[in-house]
């Protein structure tokens, strides 16, 4: 079985799935260097990093030739966006900002061929080596990103409405920790109430929920709170953390 049926697979379970952002460093030839086979699945940040669909392309296809399922999260929910980010070859959505029904209609257009949705055919990395439309809709991933007080009241109709289509629930902390009242601090009683009121709910429908993690520690902290897609870091995280330890130990020789 390759990565894009397990990986739906372990969403449809419920079980534990790690992925990784590229958001700063748009470099196709470090890309290799991160495959493991523990590794779930890459998502790139268009809303906040440097990329856009076009530039993109590069480093989604080296993706595309190891197999490992990627999720593109974009600016906005907007049909152009989001068609043109599968275009490149992109094998899911992350929709920001999620607060409406019409947010979730526009992304199943865009994502999914008729019946499902309305996309257009044509792209340069559309199909995988090898696919043909009957099986586009089977591996390709919708994932809402709740952030907002409005978000999760609104997710239980979203997943009555939208759920068979949906593969995970995933939280943005941090513009999250901003809308409720407590800016960037994602560890405060608001932030933990909030965040596993969306992990409730997510169970109750059977669904698959996950959330950023900055680190380990705060992954085993959500795991424990019933997350099973753990989000974790950034290129950039990961960067400072091995340029930052390094630094501190030549600074202690003598």
């Amino acid at each position: 079985m390759d990565k894009y049926y397990g990986f739906a697979e372990k969403l449809k379970n419920r079980e534990k799935t790690v992925g990784t952002t590229l958001s700063l460093l748009n470099a196709p030839l470090l890309i290799p260097q991160m495959n493991r086979e523990d590794l779930d699945f890459i998502v790139f940040d268009l809303e906040h990093g440097v990329f856009d669909a076009q530039n993109a392309q590069q480093a989604l296809n080296v993706c595309r030739l190891m197999g490992v399922p990627t999720i593109m999260r974009v600016q906005d929910a907007l049909y152009h966006l989001m068609a043109k980010a599968v275009d490149m070859g992109g094998d899911g959505i992350m929709v920001p900002r999620t607060e409406s029904l019409e947010q979730i209609r526009t992304a199943l257009d865009a994502l999914f061929f008729a019946p499902i949705g309305r996309k257009g055919c044509g792209g340069h990395g559309q199909f995988r080596p090898g696919e043909n439309p009957a099986d586009f809709n089977k591996t390709r991933f919708l994932m809402p990103q709740i952030e907002s007080r409005k978000g999760i009241d609104l997710l239980p109709a979203i997943l009555d409405e939208y759920g068979e289509y949906i593969n995970a629930v995933m939280i943005g902390p941090y513009d999250m920790s901003v809308m409720l009242g407590t800016p960037f601090n994602v560890r405060s009683d608001v932030m933990r109430d909030a965040i596993q009121e969306v992990f409730d709910i997510s169970a109750r429908y059977g669904k698959s929920c996950g959330i950023f993690c900055d680190d380990e520690e705060l992954a085993a902290k959500y795991r424990s709170m019933g997350a099973n897609v753990l989000w974790l870091a950034t290129d950039k995280d990961f960067f400072l953390r091995g340029y930052r330890q390094e630094m501190d130990a030549v600074r202690e020789l003598k």
